[in-house]
């Protein structure tokens, strides 16, 4: 710390408390201390003293009592030779310069000076900031500049505001510096100031920085449910979310240096321009606290830097269309203008760190001939060399980086990319060049999307792109190096030299139990993440699917396995899979996904393991191809003997540790052998069997088991030398280990279990006796599996439960005579009862009952008068501990509700046979609503505006405002508005909305992980509650609200929608999607448990069952019939799965499911 700031921070905060002790002297002289106070059109009182101290500051004379506690706030003046004042101190005394300032300006409200006068604004009301405050939240605005002081010219001046403006920053201006203001320069200079401009000039006097700070605390307390009083909370708040900076311009004083350490209370740093001293370590802010002499040509960058204020590109400036819909886009060689690398001329790409000093943002150079400089259909060199800086870049991220090239350059309609490192084929059509596409702009992509994507990583980039053979050569020696020794970096890690390993969850959408556990040795099994992978996936995404696992206390190093790798597995899989040993194929192997690169499998009768790759297509030893392996392999299995893995992780020295390392290896595709030869010889020699690979048949020697036992015999395989695997098969029971290593695999037995008894072949058995008693076992195992038995079991309990539940007359016991000779022996059948007898006797019988680790969140919906509303009924949702309808399991304190739609535009195709109910209705979306509510009972409203798609009919955000509150007045019930996939139009519709119906609580629908800040912000503003819509995955549905929470949406405010489907079109999948939801919410885990709402309504009147006339599929039935009963027949299921609310278009449906709901709430 800086004793000068320090000091003069002091000084400076004593002038002010005498300066506003003087000012509330003369305004109770003249007013009395019970005269009103305060900033106007604020329910926040003085908004920076009510969010530190909790005071509401309603007249002067609780002013006073704040001045007291500001005064008692100060610490001593340093004396000139004794070093005194710490951080502490000085902080304290921004608080109490804050306290001083707002009192001032408080007080020129009540005698003057008047604060509005001029070009200066004075306080923000609180419509102004809800309406902008919305924009710090969504990242529209990335923060603001709190500019005190003046420029050395008006020149200068523009040129600083410019670049804030370009950049989206709010630019708040209040101070002088010699009498010289930046807001009057930039009047000077003709720019136009205000809100609109973002240019907010607040106060002539350094006392109305106040206000900024004032804005700032007014979005902690709005947006960040951050109660009056928590001064930590304020601070932690605006220091993670609001990237606001002091830039003072000119001569510094004590009582802007106090100002200043009012500002380090928020977290916001200063930057200067003048030789003033530094404070550079971090603590309070993000970076460093005080920056000084920075160049005016490079103030809004060092600034933005030092503040870890991030700028959103939100379209990548070039001359195509740019999105993911391109990715698949393939240029052939006669579209083609000019292409690079693909074996016709030497092309890579390359990301290397920078330093935050060394490069300047968005600087991209060619170096070599343009496109433009070739005839069409060249071939040119090309290396794509990216500089990438930021405060918390890393060596290991450049490769997660580097990864990312391919598909985001792909992105650009005009351009193909394919391969990654030194084998790059990429070109530009025809029709991209002629539409102005260049070089240049792959550059201009890779800024603009590492940028936008990586901003926990990235602050700058910088893209040189060389087309220079001489050049090309000489930088691709210098990256083919960097890629070997990140090779190399991994392969010297291990598991044992690391605390944390990695999960990855990706893979849970389609296989819900399955935990991928990525450590140094081993690798994810799709083989796409390795542990720097998920490392650094973990760092760009802390709420994304790689989480860090603690590896806790080792519990087998043989094994792989750890208490704490156990704990997150057992919750992870949602409470199915209690423990996992990493090195083991016998004992709780990994569970498998089905993205494995590999299968391995045990082959009984060769005492060893098989590995198959993904692209072998032929048998293999198992009996069965890799595809039907994977469906009993995957799916988030358990299952000993079998394990998926990646292709690298046969090359670890902890592949098959467990059982004895690579020496079980009896089969392996040729495929496998010749990509992965080199590294597996290494570990072969390691383990003293240099000649191995001679001795592993492939598909060309043997697929039989029988054979590949003989030949094995033949080339002396040491798995013949090595004891039976099946003894490696644990009991699932984790053991302690007393003293063991990993150094070395297990040679004949598991390091943890008693010797067991000699197999059958230790015993002496000749190979002819084992055949003959093998062919024994398997003709007994063939003859039960040809039994009757489970034929009858299954009929007879059919025959039961027809008898008991739909008065089906009584059928015929057991099977005919030719069956049942062949399923037992008949004195057998004569004394053996039967299913039907076993199961009518059974009475009364134990239901398992679940226990509920956290109930569903209860969600209200709409408002009443009392709550700021106008609603004559309200709703709750949620607060299930059961799944839906087990009443004798849990509680179901809310039932699920039926809304009905309206809408602002009907589509064209929409159903005929809906068309034909609603008649001209459909046309006056307010009558409609009062019939749905009034003739048809439904207990929400859903309002749809897709016509305020641009391309669906243009409607403004205020016509479907004028829409909403139309519907409010026709009816008492909530409403849920439903948008649209334009982003940037629905979000300016729900910003109107949600600004004009503000209290009403309204469900609005929907967010989505590429768009939730915006619609999420007005929310959290004006007091309503969000649907967080996910495309049929628990992963996302949980990363969502994850990132909800992260912008302090409580959970009372989420309700998810899953997407679903109607029955026959997937309705299956997405029902076990919402199941798995509700289980893993109840299990306990948080962010899932929130309520659910589907729309059958809308799946139904999109498929052709619903639509198609009799006429043309007389067997369906009748139109109007067949579409009401597909509709309930959709809801049903989706309301058993765990739907809280269910939209529905046809109103007998409606009806019907209503009746429905009503049996079931009641328990029959």
């Amino acid at each position: 710390m800086s004793k000068l700031i320090c000091s003069s921070a002091i000084g400076g905060a004593h002038q002010w408390v005498a300066r506003a002790e003087a000012k509330l002297g003369e305004a109770i002289r003249e007013k009395g201390e019970g005269c009103r106070v305060g900033f106007p059109d604020t329910a926040y009182y003085l908004p920076v003293i009510y969010s530190f101290t909790g005071e509401k500051v309603e007249r002067l004379g609780d002013l006073a009592k704040v001045l007291v506690h500001a005064r008692s706030l100060l610490p001593q003046v340093p004396a000139e030779k004794v070093w005194l004042p710490y951080l502490g101190n000085t902080l304290d005394a921004g608080v109490a310069t804050l306290f001083a300032l707002e009192a001032i300006e408080a007080c020129k409200y009540v005698v003057g000076p008047d604060p509005v006068e001029g070009i200066w604004l004075g306080a923000a009301s609180d419509v102004i900031m809800r309406e902008r405050g919305v924009e710090f939240v969504d990242g529209t605005a990335p923060g603001f500049a709190a500019v005190t002081g003046a420029a050395p010219t008006s020149e200068v001046a523009v040129k600083i505001a410019r670049e804030l403006q370009e950049k989206n920053i709010y630019v708040f201006m209040a101070g002088s510096t010699n009498g010289g203001q930046f807001a009057r320069q930039l009047k000077d200079e003709g720019v136009q100031l205000g809100w609109e401009s973002r240019l907010v000039p607040f106060g002539p006097d350094v006392s109305a920085l106040i206000y900024p700070m004032g804005f700032a605390s007014r979005s902690a307390l709005s947006f960040g449910n951050v109660k009056p009083g928590d001064f930590k909370a304020n601070l932690r708040y605006n220091k993670e979310r609001i990237f606001a900076f002091v830039l003072a311009l000119g001569e510094v004083d004590e009582e802007k240096y106090s100002a200043a350490a009012g500002a380090l209370n928020y977290g916001f740093p200063v930057i200067a321009d003048t030789d003033i001293p530094q404070i550079l370590p971090t603590g309070i802010c993000t970076y460093e606290h005080v920056v000084s002499s920075v160049p005016h040509e490079s103030m809004v960058e060092k600034a933005l830097e030092v503040r870890g204020c991030k700028v959103r590109i939100t379209k990548v400036p070039i001359p195509v269309p740019y999105g993911p819909a391109f990715e698949g886009e393939r240029i052939r060689k006669q579209d083609t203008r000019v292409e690079f690398g693909g074996n016709l001329t030497p092309a890579f790409e390359f990301v290397t760190m920078a330093g935050m000093d060394e490069i300047e943002d968005g600087t991209i150079e060619i170096i070599g001939p343009d496109v433009d400089d070739v005839p069409v259909g060249a071939a040119l060199p090309l290396a794509i060399w990216v500089e990438a800086a930021g405060r918390k870049m890393q060596p290991d991220f450049e490769a997660i980086l580097e990864r990312q090239i391919h598909h985001l350059v792909n992105g650009a309609e005009g351009i193909w990319h394919m391969g990654q490192r030194d084998i790059v084929w990429t070109r530009i059509s025809k029709s991209g060049f002629d539409r102005g596409l260049r070089l240049r702009h792959y550059g201009e992509i890779l800024h603009a999307k590492l940028l936008g994507n990586y901003p926990a990583i990235v602050d700058k980039v910088k893209v040189t792109l060389i087309t220079d053979l001489a050049e090309v050569e000489r930088r691709l020696d210098v990256a083919r190096q960097t890629y070997i020794e990140r090779n190399r970096r991994l392969e010297s890690m291990t598991d044992e030299s690391v605390e944390l390993f990695y999960s990855c969850l990706l893979c849970q959408s389609f296989a819900p139990n399955h935990v991928c556990v990525v450590t140094p040795e081993r690798l994810g099994l799709c083989g796409a993440y390795n542990w720097l992978d998920a490392k650094a996936a973990y760092e760009i995404d802390e709420t994304g699917p790689n989480q860090p696992v603690k590896k806790g206390a080792c519990l087998d190093p043989v094994k792989g396995q750890w208490a704490g790798v156990d704990e997150y597995v057992h919750q992870g899989s949602h409470k199915t899979v209690p423990s996992v040993c990493a090195y083991s194929i016998m004992d709780r192997p990994m569970t498998s996904c089905g993205c494995f690169e590999v299968i391995c499998a045990i082959v009984p009768e060769c005492n060893g393991i098989m590995a198959v790759n993904r692209e072998y297509t032929g048998d293999t030893p198992a009996g069965m191809t890799f595809s039907t392996l994977a469906g009993s392999v995957g799916g988030g299995q358990q299952t000993p003997g079998f394990m998926g893995c990646g292709k690298v992780f046969l090359t670890s020295r902890k592949f098959l540790f467990a059982e004895g390392g690579h020496k079980r290896l009896i089969w392996m595709t040729k495929n496998l052998k010749k990509a992965l030869g080199e590294d597996l010889e290494k570990r072969f020699e390691e383990q003293g069997v240099p000649d191995l690979m001679d001795r592993i048949p492939d598909e060309t020697d043997a697929i039989d088991p029988k054979e590949i036992r003989a030949y094995l015999e033949r080339v002396g395989h040491p798995v013949l030398q090595m004891g039976d695997i099946s003894a490696f098969a644990g009991d699932g029971e984790a053991a302690p280990v007393q003293e063991a290593t990993a150094s070395a695999p297990a040679e004949s037995r598991p390091a943890d279990e008693a010797p067991v008894e000699a197999s059958p072949r230790e015993k002496g058995y000749t190979p002819g006796q084992m055949e003959s008693l093998k062919a024994e076992i398997m003709g007994q195992i063939r003859d039960e599996l040809k039994q009757g038995l489970t034929r009858e079991i299954v009929n007879d309990i059919i025959g039961v439960l027809s008898e008991r539940f739909l008065g089906a007359e009584p059928r015929a016991q057991g099977l005919s005579a030719p069956a049942a000779q062949a399923a037992a022996p008949r004195e057998e059948q004569e004394t053996r009862p039967s299913a039907r007898e076993r199961i009518g006797a059974v009475r009364t019988f134990a239901i398992r009952k679940d226990t509920c680790g956290k109930p569903v969140c209860e969600v209200t919906l709409g408002a009443t008068k009392g709550q700021g509303g106008t609603r004559g009924r309200t709703y709750r949702i949620g607060g299930d501990t059961a799944m839906p309808f087990h009443l004798w399991e849990g509680r179901m304190p809310n039932s699920p509700l039926v809304a009905m739609e309206v809408f602002d535009k009907v589509s064209p195709k929409y159903p005929d046979v809906l068309r034909a109910v609603w008649g001209e209705l459909l046309s006056d979306p307010a009558r409609m609503a009062k019939a749905c509510v009034e003739k048809y009972g439904a207990d929400l409203i859903s309002v749809r505006l897709e016509g305020t798609h641009p391309e669906k009919g243009g409607l403004s955000p205020q016509d479907a405002l004028a829409l909403v509150r139309s519907v409010l007045e026709a009816v008492d019930v909530p409403l849920v508005v439903v948008g649209h996939s334009h982003f940037e139009t629905h979000n300016e519709v729900m910003k109107e909305i949600a600004r004009g119906c503000e209290g009403e609580n309204l469900l609005l629908s929907w967010v989505e992980q590429e768009n939730y800040r915006t619609v999420a912000g007005v929310a959290l503003a004006y007091g309503h509650t969000l649907v967080a819509q996910s495309p049929i995955d628990v992963n996302i549905s949980k990363q969502l609200n994850i990132l909800l929470s992260n912008m302090n949406i409580p959970p009372e405010r989420i309700v998810i929608d899953p997407i679903t489907s109607a029955v026959g079109y997937g309705i299956e999948y997405t029902y076990s999607v919402m199941e798995r939801i509700r289980l893993t919410g109840l299990g306990g885990d948080t962010p899932l448990a929130s309520p659910m709402i589907v729309s059958p309504g809308q799946e139904c009147a999109r498929i052709k069952e619903c639509r198609a006339p009799e006429k043309d599929f007389p067997a369906w039935g009748e139109l109007g019939r067949r579409a009401a009963l597909w509709e309930l027949a959709t809801a049903v299921p989706l309301l058993y799965a765990g739907a809280s609310i269910l939209v529905m278009y046809h109103p007998e449906a409606a009806v019907a499911l209503k009746r429905t709901i009503g049996r079931l709430m009641d328990g029959r």
